[in-house]
């Protein structure tokens, strides 16, 4: 069958594992993987390095393309921003999530998060940047629900553009890290909020990281 040249990867880059856990049983030190999961918004495969493109520049994306995994022909089930990210931390197509199957909505407590069962069975879970938002996710309680674990976006910095988020998604994963004790293993959720922004006019020459010629 003819691959469509329309195919859309909304996922960055990821490495996601999913693990079998058994409450019952002590887990076993040092033999549970980490997890770092990457997402952006918008970024489509015609403007990555690894699948072609030549002016836009991802050196990082195309190191974990070369060294991981590259996926050629893969789909969402919902190609929207929240609805998509309610799929992926839950395994589920949008229809079976109710409400989180819509763009600004209600996370429903009888649905858990991977993340939720990691953190439950010892791992040191958090996130930088841009979670499930715009999905409103409270507890029975009415209080917040972190459904990917604790917020890290206390770390600033300045962007090259004005319209590029301050948050220093680097800084605030070390953070993170350093929050975590030896014996856990970690699952981190960095929610990249570029490319999915405001164009600011003439920035990248105005920065000298562009040239009209290139």
């Amino acid at each position: 069958m003819k691959k469509s040249k329309f195919t859309f990867i909304f996922t960055y880059s990821f490495l996601l594992v999913m693990l079998s856990c058994n409450q019952e049983k002590e887990p076993v030190k040092n033999s549970r993987p980490n997890i770092l999961f990457c997402i952006a918004d918008d970024a489509t495969y015609k403007h990555l390095g690894a699948y072609g493109c030549s002016w836009v520049k991802t050196p990082a994306f195309d190191r974990v393309a070369e060294q991981g995994l590259l996926l050629a022909n893969a789909y969402t089930p919902n190609a929207k921003c929240a609805p998509s990210r309610s799929c992926i931390v839950t395994g589920r197509n949008s229809w079976q999530l109710e409400e989180a199957g819509n763009h600004w909505s209600y996370f429903p407590t009888k649905f858990k998060t991977y993340a939720e069962v990691l953190r439950e069975n010892g791992y040191h879970v958090g996130l930088t940047a841009k979670g499930l938002a715009p999905v409103i996710a409270l507890t029975e309680a009415g209080k917040k629900r972190p459904v990917l674990g604790k917020v890290f976006n206390k770390k600033k910095t300045t962007p090259p553009t004005n319209a590029m988020s301050k948050i220093d998604y680097s800084a605030n994963f070390v953070e993170f890290l350093n929050e975590k004790t030896e014996d856990k293993p970690f699952c981190f959720w960095y929610g990249g909020l570029e490319p999915h922004r405001a164009y600011e006019y003439g920035s990248g020459i105005k920065k000298g990281n562009k040239k009209l010629e290139d």
